[in-house]
């Protein structure tokens, strides 16, 4: 079957989000920017944006060889430094930091797929939350101006390994020490159209291959949003807000993934069920039929941007004593392999985690 070009933007449900650039060049202009997961989806679109607004350098960390090798590849000018580096690995991340001085990070390295995550949970921890916990350490060690960290609509209320992690990630934003000279910040997306792994792509494949196009379960939705708006929002959360904030960009209704494959079938110049079948297979583990995008006890306070919101928590702040005992307690379990442990401890640091074993 003859493939087209397809914008994943008419798969939005709504307009593209503008989101204001002016404030961001005070910010980013002549800094020395440090990207995690630079060679990701979102990673490689802050990269380019990243550089529109002229910084000193742009450094930029990946775990894939493959990955800081198409860096390479693309011929950015001199100030684009691609390192290959472990988040994970605190001595060598402190290397990069003492070398190169961030003035601004951007964290957006993290294993994402739900459902891997739910068979690798130590990979989720030792990651998601013990590399951004070195981020964070060496970001206020030295000196680091703003610090964002990309999380997700999946630390909301989570019922998967992702997401628990992802939330106890914000947590440690929100609870580090008072007295930090750094900025740190989250901003919480919804599914990113067109990331690698990401639902579309997989439907495309599965269209040009004939069919079927699978979905897990007919009233499964999501909010979405594309890669220019994710990044974007990253950019502006740094000029916004104070300190210690959750960011969150409004993305309309859900939608509906069945309805969304359907569209995507037309517009690959097919018809939904009559060329391409479509079957469901079943939701699988750690996933929900539908995504929240903030807890109850967090309040929605707009910003001088209308379409970005930063949600702030009515409950009391953590007993960061025991927070932090857990957190050791975790990535020890995950060193250990031990995934009945580091559910066990998903589910004290995270109430309302579901603890869904295979």
């Amino acid at each position: 079957m003859e493939k087209k070009n397809i914008s994943y933007k008419e798969l939005l449900g709504r307009k593209e989000v503008d989101l204001k650039r002016s404030s961001i060049n005070n910010i980013l202009n002549n800094k020395r920017i440090l990207v995690t997961g630079a060679g990701g989806s979102i990673g490689s679109e802050l990269v380019k944006q990243c550089l529109d607004f002229k910084p000193s350098k742009l450094i930029c960390i990946d775990y894939s060889e493959e990955k800081i090798f198409n860096l390479y590849q693309k011929n950015y000018e001199a100030k684009v430094i691609p390192i290959l580096a472990d988040i994970n690995d605190y001595n060598e991340l402190n290397v990069v930091y003492s070398k190169y001085r961030p003035q601004i990070v951007l964290h957006a390295a993290a294993y994402k797929h739900v459902p891997i995550q739910e068979y690798f949970p130590w990979n989720a921890v030792k990651t998601n939350i013990g590399g951004t916990r070195n981020n964070i350490f060496l970001s206020d060690k030295y000196l680091v101006e703003k610090f964002v960290l990309v999380s997700t609509d999946k630390a909301v209320n989570p019922i998967s390994v992702m997401g628990a992690t992802k939330r106890i990630a914000e947590k440690i934003i929100l609870n580090f020490k008072l007295k930090s000279k750094t900025s740190f910040k989250a901003v919480r997306f919804g599914n990113v159209l067109g990331s690698s792994g990401s639902v579309i792509p997989v439907f495309q494949e599965q269209i040009y291959a004939g069919g079927p196009v699978t979905i897990t379960h007919p009233k499964m939705s999501r909010y979405f949003m594309s890669i220019e708006e994710a990044s974007s929002l990253i950019l502006e959360c740094c000029s916004l807000g104070k300190n210690r904030e959750i960011f969150m960009l409004e993305m309309g209704k859900p939608v509906n993934i069945f309805q969304m494959a359907k569209k995507l079938i037309r517009l690959c110049g097919y018809q939904p069920e009559t060329d391409i079948p479509i079957i469901f297979t079943g939701a699988r583990k750690g996933e929900k039929l539908n995504e929240e995008l903030r807890m109850n006890e967090e309040e929605v306070v707009y910003t001088s941007n209308q379409k970005i919101m930063i949600l702030k928590n009515t409950k009391k702040d953590l007993d960061m004593k025991k927070f932090k005992k857990s957190l050791s307690k975790i990535l020890k379990a995950a060193e250990n392999f031990d995934s009945v442990e580091i559910r066990k401890l998903l589910k004290k640091m995270v109430g309302s985690y579901e603890n869904n074993t295979l």
